[in-house]
């Protein structure tokens, strides 16, 4: 029990501390309060909403925007990341629709909208055709300046955006000639034992010497062991990789110049390395009990010392990108950019029984080269007093997809009982496949009155993979064992897609604050051809009859509220459908683009109030629901890989007159057994049943010197529970990856800026 009293006594203390320094604090501050993270930051007297770019490919006002788009700024941020938060966690939180975090380094089952989300990194896409699901372990808080999200598919960025966009921008030059900032942090755990701490170190400096700014930035992360609420290291998640005992380099930086007040020319480039370092394994129980799928055996959860592998999961990513700006090109704005990224994945080894006492133990690694340019010119016109504004390119990527398997010695993972890896063959993990798109847009808008605007816009794009001819892996396998065994071949073949993406929409203002808008927009994405034809047989046709893109249908209606009174507040209705329905897990983990209709629908929303000129409250609410039809012809549940159950949070955030924040927040997720009593019904593969849960976490920051420091109290009610993806993952991966989520922490910053 004594072990306890410490970290519930920091945690009172905290409460009690910042309550009174409310109560004590009668000054009414012109400082600017925050409002929740999906809100415009609140200045003096006036609540202006943040231009954004994301939306519409140009600078505009959320409140000129007729759809549901979202802004996180820099200072909202940097509170939420205080010592340890990943941005999928952050995310997670503050954006109604999405999915919470995993607590994985994957962001995989993290949909919007029960759809796919293109994440971008300064309007550069991360979400390719071969998709490891790790872009949100890409880039670290300390980096990044704002996000911006658009919530629903979206025609103007093409293929991948079904779901919404979530673009993350990083820092770029700043006001003072020049300026730094230097942070340091420590996370531990609920018993402060030595080996569940974490500890980051970031610096940055930004720039602006007239012509020339720019931001450079380091940040270095070393992770320990994550405990769940009995204090307990959690086992590693072996379909997805966790984050324990990992180290994180991030190295981020951009220079601008600026050529004339009509021309700019900016360079940005990242290097981002994520490796773990663990010598604990799984728990697959006595004799390998869990590989061999004993009905008798129920999976421990638990982490065992000894493992012995040398070459660990890891995330490694280069990225450059220059963009171009001319604001007087024939009377149009020129925006110009190119971009390469190559990101080289690795993930935890997987065993599986084969029979006859051989297992096949691998660990898979992938290997992904993008590069790509887009150009888009804007132009506005006055028509007899009305505003048209027309914005037109072309976008042209090219993807290079290469996966590999290290095959590891059956005998020596039986003799350690799972622990040890000892290489043996190494093989094509599916075919190489290289992907073009090339896609060209149209887009407009047009101010009918001074409170009605309409927007239009079509975009045509092409899709074409050459997929190389390859040796099945199984085939492969099969040849070394079997003396006298001929691996057959997969052909190659070209897959080519062409589709065309319509978008409509209106906006009226009701007041100066105050809005409703309509918006119909298409998105499509294409299957992870790679990862499709991974474990097809040889016999398998590759062609465009036999992989198809998902053409995806988006309405949506909604109201919106941003007052000098400190309301913020919006409410949206969606409803998308396709005609198609992806596939994914037992018994044979191939995925299949289904023949059938596919509807998701819903409700997201957000609230802010100003109660006093440094206090606020709010919240967001998402609420929705998925189904695809049957071989029976009937609506069926989706499960929540797909689609997020019941979500919402809540906040009270006090601003103090000297320099001191607090914020309570929470996070409560419904629990859903539809899909599983769906399953049941119609007799196919059953989901796991979500369970219901409730988190709140205390961040607090206060003057400190020359700095602020940065306290954190996450999961302040060591609550014991399991996070949506652990819950609906079991019944895709097993109960081996069904782990608890992490217990209550404690997070310590300080952050100097001079």
């Amino acid at each position: 029990m004594n072990r306890f009293m410490l970290p519930m006594q920091l945690t009172c203390l905290t409460l009690a501390v910042c309550t009174q320094l409310y109560a004590q604090d009668n000054v009414v501050t012109n400082s600017a309060s925050q409002t929740s993270s999906v809100e415009a930051q609140q200045k003096e007297t006036t609540q202006l909403a943040p231009i954004v770019v994301t939306a519409t490919r140009s600078a505009k006002s959320i409140a000129d925007i007729a759809g549901t788009v979202y802004s996180i700024d820099q200072a909202e941020i940097e509170k939420q990341a205080n010592a340890g938060k990943s941005i999928a966690d952050i995310l997670g939180t503050l954006v109604p629709s999405l999915t919470p975090s995993s607590g994985t380094t994957s962001n995989y089952g993290m949909t919007m909208r029960g759809r796919v989300v293109q994440y971008m990194i300064d309007g550069v896409p991360q979400t390719g055709y071969r998709d490891g699901s790790r872009q949100l372990n890409s880039i670290q808080p300390s980096m990044i300046e704002r996000i911006e999200v658009v919530s629903g598919a979206t025609s103007i960025y093409g293929s991948g955006a079904t779901g919404g966009i979530i673009n993350i921008i990083t820092k770029r030059g700043g006001q003072d000639p020049i300026s730094f900032e230097t942070k340091v942090g420590v996370t531990a755990g609920n018993n402060f034992k030595s080996d569940a701490m974490a500890y980051e170190a970031s610096q940055s400096v930004l720039f602006n010497q007239g012509a020339l700014q720019g931001a450079f930035g380091a940040s270095y992360t070393t992770r320990g062991e994550i405990q769940d609420s009995h204090g307990n290291r959690i086992g590693p998640e072996v379909a997805q990789t966790d984050r324990q005992d990992t180290d994180t380099l991030d190295l981020n930086g951009r220079l601008t110049w600026n050529i004339s007040d009509e021309q700019s020319l900016s360079f940005g480039a990242q290097y981002f390395n994520d490796e773990q370092d663990s010598e604990y394994g799984p728990d697959y129980g006595p004799n390998l009990a869990y590989v061999k799928r004993d009905p008798t055996y129920t999976a421990s959860l638990a982490a065992v010392k000894g493992m012995q592998l040398e070459t660990q999961p890891q995330t490694e990513r280069y990225a450059f990108n220059t963009q171009y700006e001319n604001q007087n090109v024939l009377g149009h704005t020129l925006n110009a950019e190119a971009y390469y990224r190559n990101e080289q994945a690795r993930w935890f080894p997987s065993a599986q029984a084969m029979g006859g006492g051989l297992y096949l133990v691998y660990q898979s690694e992938t290997d992904i080269d993008v590069y790509g340019a887009r150009v888009a010119l804007q132009k506005q016109f006055d028509l007899n007093g009305h505003n048209l504004g027309l914005s037109y390119g072309i976008d042209y990527e090219n993807e290079q997809d290469e996966q590999n398997i290290q095959m590891y010695d059956s005998a020596a993972f039986v003799a350690s009982n799972g622990l040890n890896y000892k290489p043996f063959n190494y093989y094509a993990f599916g075919p190489d496949v290289e992907t073009e798109k090339l896609g060209t847009f149209v887009q407009t808008d047009f101010d009918v009155t001074d409170r009605l605007g309409l927007k239009a816009g079509v975009r045509y794009e092409r899709v074409e993979s050459q997929v190389d001819e390859s040796t099945p892996y199984m085939e492969a396998i099969t040849a070394d064992l079997q003396p006298g065994y001929q691996a057959k071949t997969l052909n190659g073949g070209k897959v080519k897609h062409d589709a065309t993406l319509f978008n409509l929409g209106a906006l009226y203002h009701l007041t100066d604050a105050q809005q409703i808008f309509a918006n119909f927009s298409q998105g499509s994405n294409l299957p992870d051809i790679q990862r499709m034809l991974r474990d097809v047989p040889a016999s398998f046709t590759v062609n465009s009859q036999t992989i198809d893109p998902i053409k995806v249908n988006n309405y949506e209606l909604g109201w919106r509220v941003q007052a000098a009174n400190g309301l913020n507040a919006s409410v949206t209705t969606f409803y998308n459908d396709s005609d198609k329905s992806l596939k994914f897990g037992r018994p044979n983990y191939t995925i299949e683009v289904l023949d059938t209709d596919e509807r998701v629908y819903g409700v997201e929303g957000n609230l802010s109030y100003r109660l006093q000129p440094n206090w606020t409250v709010g919240g967001t609410m998402a609420y929705t629901r998925g189904q695809f039809k049957n071989t029976a012809g009937k609506w069926q549940e989706l499960d929540a890989i797909r689609v997020a159950p019941l979500k919402g949070t809540a906040f009270s955030e006090w601003q103090f007159n000297n320099d001191m924040s607090l914020r309570v927040q929470a996070l409560a997720i419904g629990g859903t057994d539809k899909a599983k009593k769906d399953a049941e019904k119609y007799g196919s593969t059953v989901p796991a049943e979500i369970k219901g849960f409730a988190t709140m976490d205390v961040i607090a920051n206060a003057k400190a010197g020359p700095g602020t420091v940065g306290f954190g109290v996450y999961n302040v009610w060591n609550t014991d529970y399991k996070s949506v993806y652990s819950q609906a993952v079991e019944s895709v991966y097993g109960a081996i990856s069904s782990l608890p989520a992490q217990g209550r922490t404690y997070g310590l910053s300080y952050t100097l800026k001079y």
